[in-house]
């Protein structure tokens, strides 16, 4: 086990670099950042002098080397807008993604998988219908719609939550409920699938033959041989909320990762940029690690090593 683990670990390290190598080259083809610093009328001599002050004059070779050496000390440099550490800025940042990622994909799960569970049960009934015309809807919809619209209803006709901010739990709420019913849809769908393959075993049969009630049936024997494509299916959607969050939060002007990643890429902010890139890559590794970990403890005959 340690030794898988270990492999995984340096895979992941390994996609790290590619990821942050693929930043560099991109950030360095947008564009001149200096320029966007000093004023139209700066002087050659004033754009010069702040180009060697950070290091933008040098060879991009020995600015990729420097940069790589930056990343091993997990030292991005100063934002070239606050000319606060990047490092600091992004972990100032990293509570309020986390509270909303884990926030949205608990609540979906908590919906998500028992009305998948149900429409698989009561399969081609009403239940099932509403079910499937739910998963249908919420997955058409953009994210940006849902959340334009939470804030419309509960925001501006009836405004009994407030439309953007951070600090309180009311202020968690409309963001959560966005991402949460765009979540929903593809947990439910894929928990009723799984389930449908599950619920005509023999082994189930026998169970019941037993003297099993029906809920300890579907409970503790189908579901838990139906997880697998559920926990999948839910590492995928964090790994979404994780890295898909831009648009979310700058809507609700939540102060998480997403939010930081649009302005330092807007203003073409690079140590900025790659530092956010690089935590949000190491969660979503380190997330894919977790999920082979929960297969095992879902299904004892899953083995990676």
């Amino acid at each position: 086990m340690l030794s898988y683990i270990l492999s995984r670990v340096f895979q992941g390290l390994l996609t790290v670099l590619i990821v942050v190598t693929i930043v560099f080259v991109v950030l360095n083809l947008s564009g001149d950042p200096i320029r966007l610093m000093l004023p139209p009328t700066a002087s050659a001599e004033d754009v010069a002098a702040m180009r060697e002050a950070f290091g933008f004059d040098r060879p991009l070779v020995e600015q990729y080397v420097k940069f790589l050496r930056q990343v091993l000390r997990l030292d991005f440099g100063r934002s070239i807008q606050t000319r606060m550490p990047a490092t600091e800025q992004v972990l100032m940042r990293f509570p309020a993604t986390m509270l909303l990622a884990f926030s949205s994909l608990l609540l979906a799960a908590l919906i998500g998988v028992p009305l998948g569970v149900l429409a698989a049960v009561n399969r081609g009934k009403v239940l099932d219908g509403l079910a499937v015309s739910i998963s249908l809807i919420g997955q058409s919809i953009p994210v940006f719609w849902i959340a334009l619209i939470l804030i419309l209803l509960l925001g501006v006709f009836w405004p009994i939550l407030p439309p953007s901010g951070y600090g309180t739990a009311r202020h968690l709420i409309l963001p959560v409920l966005t991402i949460a019913l765009f979540l929903i849809a593809g947990i439910t769908r894929v928990t009723r699938t799984s389930m449908i393959e599950v619920l005509p075993q023999m082994y189930l049969t026998a169970a019941r033959a037993k003297g099993l009630s029906e809920k300890a049936v579907i409970v503790k024997h189908a579901l838990r041989n139906a997880s697998i494509p559920i926990i999948t299916q839910l590492g995928l959607q964090l790994r979404f909320v994780l890295g898909g969050s831009v648009v979310v939060e700058s809507i609700f002007g939540w102060p998480g990762l997403g939010q930081l990643l649009a302005h330092a890429a807007y203003e073409r902010d690079y140590p900025l940029v790659t530092a956010t890139t690089f935590f949000v890559a190491c969660l979503i590794i380190g997330i894919n690690i977790l999920l082979d970990m929960a297969y095992t403890i879902a299904d004892p005959k899953v083995r990676f090593w």
